[in-house]
């Protein structure tokens, strides 16, 4: 059985993407649920090398996009590159108490964030019924007074609440894409909208995406101040942006990072994935502003 935790963090990232298909085809899974919701067919696959993954609307060809990923081992464990990334927006808050998620999937986040974080209430706007029955019933995902999930549209969630929250994470994908609706000046002004003081957004994009540099022009159209960072060995970029001008440099940030890590026992080293993965804004001046289809 091959060790596929050690293999990520070893190999260059070229020779990983090339291992990670070349595995997927050559080891058994099992499927052991397959829906098909409203929304979308959902599936969940145990590898013989230890991982559950959730796909949605996949051909199982080891060419599907993984929308959630478990180590079966330690269920707390972040195997996902852009999941381990996406958490070195933690230190740049001075509190997060209260976090909001779009997306559930297979409740990585929430369940690393409910252990790392034992003082703050998680809540995730999920819209699909089905995918809370299969994170609850595969993925040991369990609600309580500090983990709670709203079902229905993320965006409406976000426009007809009143609460705000210290960091909203964007993370609602469909088996190809971020919708469209949630990638919008409208929709991220809304946002901003629900942000409390100190608060920022952080949000999980593909910089492979056609309309990559669409959705950076429309976050900075509404967001005074953007931070990127890319997820290795992925197509993700972390993008954290802030509601007011707040001059965090990136060595600055990997400070607060060090000095984050000496409370709270991440086991990711988010300093050096700062360090690695910090990038500059490209440049935006032929991209366009989304907004709202009439």
């Amino acid at each position: 059985m091959i060790n596929t935790a050690i293999v990520r963090k070893c190999l260059p990232v070229l020779a990983l993407c090339v291992f990670l298909a070349l595995l997927a085809r050559s080891q058994d899974f099992q499927i052991v649920h397959e829906v098909q919701s409203q929304y979308q067919r959902i599936t969940v696959l145990d590898w013989e090398y230890g991982y559950r993954q959730l796909i949605f609307d996949g051909n199982l060809d080891g060419a599907d996009s993984i929308q959630s990923e478990m180590d079966l081992s330690d269920h707390y464990d972040l195997s996902l590159s852009y999941s381990r990334h996406i958490m070195a927006a933690l230190p740049l808050v001075e509190k997060p108490g209260r976090i909001l998620i779009l997306g559930l999937g297979g409740a990585s986040m929430q369940r690393y964030l409910y252990r790392l974080l034992p003082d703050a209430r998680i809540e995730t706007a999920e819209l699909d019924p089905a995918i809370l029955k299969v994170a609850s019933s595969y993925f040991f995902f369990h609600e309580d007074e500090r983990q709670v999930v709203h079902l229905g549209d993320g965006r409406k969630f976000i426009e007809n609440s009143n609460d705000k929250y210290d960091i909203i994470f964007l993370d609602a994908f469909s088996a190809t894409s971020i919708p469209y609706a949630l990638s919008t000046q409208e929709f991220l002004r809304a946002v901003k909208d629900r942000l409390a003081p100190g608060g920022i957004v952080c949000a999980n994009l593909w910089y492979t995406a056609s309309e990559y540099r669409d959705m950076l022009k429309t976050y900075a159209d509404v967001f005074p101040e953007l931070h990127l960072l890319k997820s290795a060995g992925s197509g993700n970029m972390i993008l954290v942006a802030y509601p007011q001008k707040a001059e965090i440099s990136t060595s600055l940030w990997i400070d607060k990072a060090r000095a984050f890590e000496k409370t709270h026992q991440t086991g990711l080293d988010l300093p050096r994935l700062i360090e690695r993965g910090a990038e500059a804004l490209p440049d935006l001046s032929r991209a366009g502003v989304l907004r709202d289809k009439k």
